[in-house]
């Protein structure tokens, strides 16, 4: 009894991150795993988009046509969708482990609903991580529990990652990888980039330490704020370089 009043009361200690949001209907489509194409509404959580990356709900075109918004919704894990669109937005199944943050709930399956940026040569992806599993507090009021899991949920939201690949290389964030490389092959594309031509910050001509240490500190602070620039030079070069 002794260990198990113990138990109990650092069960009640135990505050779980459960991810809660409000989805957000929206016409769409999705196909499942076995190529069964399914259109309709698609509910998405704005507010906390890793969630997206897991599972989605949809309400069934034909449902919807005869019910309207007494229509029900059907719940569609990421192992059971190769790729959905909703808004104009497509996601697509992807295979990665994010070694910075591995935790419980990642150890069953490595496959996430990834938002598309680009498509081709050079595949781009939005991807953000998870919530901890479990928060821990002793004696800690409500409020500084409410303040940090709100702060966790903007870093979470501001620290998604811009994965990319080349013919099928091993995934990399390139908002640390030198992704320029990426242009090794397409001279046009790479002085394109450097010279702003995307909407991007203009690369420093700058030779030596300082050179470096300019456009370093360029990349550690523009890039995430410009993502979509970078998106726009990988699909300019999947629009010139298509074939290998």
């Amino acid at each position: 009894m002794k260990y198990l009043s113990l138990l109990t009361f650092l069960i009640t200690l135990l505050s779980f991150s459960t991810s809660s949001g409000q989805e957000t209907y929206k016409p769409g489509y999705a196909i499942l795993e076995n190529g069964t194409r399914i259109s309709g509404e698609i509910g998405c959580y704005e507010d906390s988009p890793w969630l997206n990356q897991r599972f989605i709900f949809i309400k069934d075109s034909a449902d919807l046509a005869q019910n309207g918004v007494k229509a029900k919704s059907k719940k569609y894990k990421v192992d059971d969708l190769k790729f959905y669109e909703v808004a104009d937005r497509a996601y697509e199944k992807v295979n990665y482990v994010d070694l910075q943050n591995i935790q419980v709930k990642s150890l069953g399956s490595n496959n996430h609903m990834l938002e598309r940026f680009s498509s081709g040569r050079i595949n781009a992806y939005r991807f953000y991580a998870y919530p901890k599993d479990i928060e821990v507090y002793i004696n800690t009021p409500s409020e500084v529990i409410k303040q940090n899991e709100q702060r966790d949920k903007a870093a979470l939201l501001a620290g998604w990652k811009l994965l990319t690949q080349k013919d099928g290389s091993n995934l990399k964030n390139s908002f640390e990888y030198d992704f320029q490389k990426y242009f090794e092959d397409a001279p046009d594309i790479a002085q394109k980039y450097k010279d702003g031509a995307y909407g991007n910050t203009p690369i420093s001509n700058k030779k030596g330490l300082a050179g470096k240490m300019v456009n370093m500190a360029m990349k550690a602070s523009l890039q995430p704020l410009e993502y979509q620039s970078i998106v726009a030079a990988f699909n300019d070069y999947n629009k010139k370089y298509q074939g290998k």
